[in-house]
């Protein structure tokens, strides 16, 4: 991702990322914590948004979190 392959394939003129929403709160730290401890995907870290369904209820646009916890904004 971190070398745009998603959007050569489909002739994007941007950038991709995987939004990734979770019912369960507990679940979306495990998968953080996933990715943070696979050192395959430390250069795609930018590439990867996480967030609990009940908090993209309430803002889809802000308080995403990286993998490793930083807090982002969709935009």
């Amino acid at each position: 991702m971190a070398e745009g392959q998603p959007s050569k394939l489909y002739g994007l003129d941007y950038g991709s990322r995987v939004l990734c929403v979770f019912e369960l709160e507990n679940y979306k730290k495990m998968a953080m914590k996933r990715l943070l401890e696979d050192s395959r995907f430390a250069s795609g870290k930018n590439h990867f948004l996480f967030k609990s369904l009940e908090d993209v209820k309430q803002n889809v646009f802000e308080g995403w979190e990286l993998f490793d916890g930083e807090k982002v904004n969709l935009f």
